[in-house]
């Protein structure tokens, strides 16, 4: 039993890192869409599909316990979301629809480099995640190794 717990516990810790960066985006896309619901922004609905995305990548991510799967996709679509969308919004940084994007915020050079900080940061987690992704679902990441010797020493 303590083996078959252990092994269950290996899987699920399989996608510690993608269950973070989800939670991660989950709460900064909630503070983004009500910042822009309280400035009446119309963008407000593109932190609040990314938000939608995140809940249903952590209730996939969930269900991992039980029934372990390679195979993740709405983590894939939601990564991929963000990684379009967020390139979008820096694209759009530095014209006028800065305003759109950040009613909330000042115009000024060291908020602009601030956003763009965190926006290149987030646009890095969501490429390493989708890149975690693509080696889990073909079992080539470090950890499924160290499960396999894991299964090996304890047959």
């Amino acid at each position: 039993m303590h083996k078959k717990i252990s092994l269950t516990n290996l899987y699920f810790n399989r996608f510690l890192a993608i269950r973070y960066s989800t939670a991660f985006f989950l709460f900064l896309n909630l503070y983004w869409a009500v910042f822009l619901i309280g400035s009446n922004s119309f963008v407000a609905s593109l932190p609040i599909v990314i938000f939608v995305l995140a809940i249903l990548t952590s209730f996939e991510q969930i269900k991992l316990y039980r029934n372990h799967n390679n195979y993740l996709p709405y983590a894939k679509l939601f990564y991929q979301t963000i990684l379009i969308s967020y390139s979008i919004v820096i694209i759009l940084l530095y014209t006028s629809w800065f305003h759109f994007f950040f009613p909330f915020l000042k115009d000024t050079q060291e908020v602009l480099n601030t956003i763009m900080g965190l926006l290149i940061g987030c646009l890095l987690i969501a490429f390493l995640m989708l890149k975690k992704l693509k080696r889990i679902q073909c079992n080539a990441d470090k950890h499924f190794q160290r499960i396999c010797a894991y299964e090996e020493i304890n047959k």
